[in-house]
């Protein structure tokens, strides 16, 4: 009582940070109780198959987000759910909350009624950083290392390492596991990968002002002012000459990778961006486009329904942001107009220092535990190790081999069947990528053919980012590793929540900020930060810094450093 009462504390609290008082009923998205199927089978240990006496173990599934639901027809009635039965013996209940507050999780905990399976928020998220974290030393979710000795040994074949031990806490056990998440065990030796925001512009409309040299800063502010006063409108609506991400924190976080922003100096310690010179000139660079009329008001209330209107409409020429967030958008416009493409761009520093960007890589969206008050642990093991392993990844991905793809010169390509289910928007009833909990795109984009639909091949992020690989870097170390135990935690948290929205309303300032003011403004800024304790946040960060590069065996992260 007295770890429970602790942890529905802790919940309370991550709660009333969170959200305020709302709906805690859950939904049931999928399945029904003590359904059976016959002919099912089940993994032994030596990784053959058995079949099974028939009987279908049904568990809970619970995923923290509202939205999140089987894209299926429901589990059981399409391809991927009866393939994941057909392999392991287990049906899925999957249960989602009515709201974004954590409160039907803090519910089920108080209550005993914990469901068998758990996914939140990953560690980029502090407070499920706390959740689990608080989860895993009362004792309320099992440690894989555990669960693998004690029912199934051979999921170690499945897990990756790397990730894998990048998630252990202080007891050196894991009791999460993440999807998308990049391993170097899926990595081709030297492989850079995409990176994840990109400053992209509109192919034609740059053709049309000649292909200027947009490489520096000066260069590019004048190539998107050539636009807005030469070319003007598109389909009879004023051009948007520069978009940002909904609101300038993103943006501004991608376009300082573009500026080379060092998060590690020449000593191996964490770097804070906002005071560094490359950061300040990012900002500038933002203050300038605003007073040259290129950035408009409306990008710091867009919405992200907003921004998609904008591109769908055509009217952007250069955007800020994340293509893979607005590939529908950019093919609405190319169904208009297939001329209106988007392109990347490379723009540096003054100092014409090459862009250093985060890659796609990370430790993943989502985490995924195992309840310690589950009756069906071994049969639990026996799915997840499924769902790891080459062939669940395959199953769930690309589906049954001669019905949905066929492997041809090692890669997956869809049969005719899925083709035309494709064309007629008929493809629940295959539910192809709905079970993306345990993911690894890193393993199954090794099996992707290449596209050849002109639509695809100019709005598919991978397509439309690959001329940036070169400048992709891994930046997981930035991430940062605290130690949940250290006794500043709770006081550098609070910290950390206050400078960052300081950072927020600053930056907005700074950006539309009369030039000739940008300079104090910004000191002030760098002022009331140190005032605040940044320095004493700092020397925390880097103490995270630190374990992060132990955690990933390295001990330089900054690429100019390693």
């Amino acid at each position: 009582m007295k770890r429970k009462s602790v942890l529905f504390l802790a919940l309370s609290l991550i709660i009333s940070c969170v959200a305020g008082c709302g709906s805690t009923a859950g939904e049931v998205t999928s399945g029904s109780s003590n359904e059976t199927v016959s002919n099912s089978t089940v993994q032994k240990e030596d990784n053959t198959t058995e079949e099974s006496s028939g009987e279908i173990t049904e568990i809970n599934w619970y995923v923290d987000l509202p939205y999140w639901s089987w894209g299926g027809v429901g589990f059981g009635e399409d391809l991927t759910s009866q393939m994941i039965m057909d392999a392991t013996g287990v049906k899925i209940n999957f249960i989602v909350p009515a709201s974004d507050d954590s409160e039907q999780l803090s519910a089920m905990i108080a209550s005993d009624e914990m469901a068998d399976i758990i996914t939140v928020e990953g560690w980029w998220d502090d407070s499920s950083r706390m959740l689990t974290y608080q989860m895993a030393t009362e004792g309320y979710i099992w440690s894989y290392n555990d669960l693998m000795d004690e029912y199934c040994p051979e999921m170690k074949d499945n897990i990756r390492d790397d990730v894998f031990d990048w998630f252990a806490e202080s007891d050196g056990k894991t009791y999460l596991l993440p999807n998308f998440a990049y391993s170097n065990e899926d990595l081709d030796e030297g492989e850079q990968l995409l990176p994840n925001g990109c400053i992209t512009i509109r192919k034609d409309l740059y053709e049309a002002i000649g292909s200027p040299d947009m490489s520096t800063p000066e260069g590019f502010l004048d190539a998107c002012l050539k636009v807005k006063n030469e070319i003007g409108q598109y389909q009879g609506q004023d051009i948007i000459p520069i978009q940002l991400y909904e609101g300038v924190g993103n943006s501004i976080l991608w376009l300082s990778q573009y500026f080379a922003t060092p998060y590690e100096d020449e000593n191996g310690n964490y770097v804070y961006d906002f005071t560094n010179e490359n950061y300040k000139e990012a900002l500038q660079f933002l203050n300038k486009a605003y007073n040259m009329g290129l950035i408009s008001d409306a990008n710091f209330s867009d919405t992200r329904e907003l921004v998609n209107e904008k591109i769908a409409s055509g009217r952007v020429f250069c955007q800020i942001t994340a293509p893979q967030d607005f590939v529908a958008p950019m093919e609405t416009l190319y169904d208009s107009d297939n001329n209106a493409v988007y392109v990347p761009v490379v723009l540096k520093n003054s100092k014409g220092e090459d862009p250093v960007l985060q890659d796609i890589r990370g430790f993943g969206w989502l985490t995924t535990c195992v309840s310690k008050s589950t009756k069906h642990p071994k049969e639990i093991a026996k799915l997840i190790n499924w769902l790891l392993s080459d062939e669940g990844q395959m199953a769930t991905t690309y589906g049954k081999e001669g019905v949905t793809y066929n492997l041809v010169d090692g890669k997956a390509v869809f049969t005719d069947e899925y083709n035309d289910a494709l064309a007629s928007g008929d493809t629940k009833k295959y539910s192809l990528s709905a079970m993306n909990l345990l993911a690894n795109y890193a393993f199954t984009r090794h099996f992707e053919t290449d596209p050849t639909d002109p639509k695809i091949l100019a709005t598919r992020d991978t397509i439309v980012k690959r001329p940036m690989m070169k400048y992709a870097y891994d930046f997981n170390a930035a991430g940062l590793k605290f130690d949940p135990t250290d006794s500043r935690k709770q006081e550098m948290s609070q910290l950390s929540v206050k400078i960052a929205e300081f950072r927020t309303s600053a930056i907005a300032q700074l950006v539309v900020a009369p030039e000739a003011d940008f300079e104090s403004l910004y000191d002030k800024d760098v002022e009331t930060l140190k005032s605040m304790g940044l320095d004493k946040l700092v020397e925390y960060d880097n103490d995270g810094f630190q374990n992060a590069k132990k955690a990933l065996g390295i001990e330089r992260s900054w690429p100019k450093y390693k």
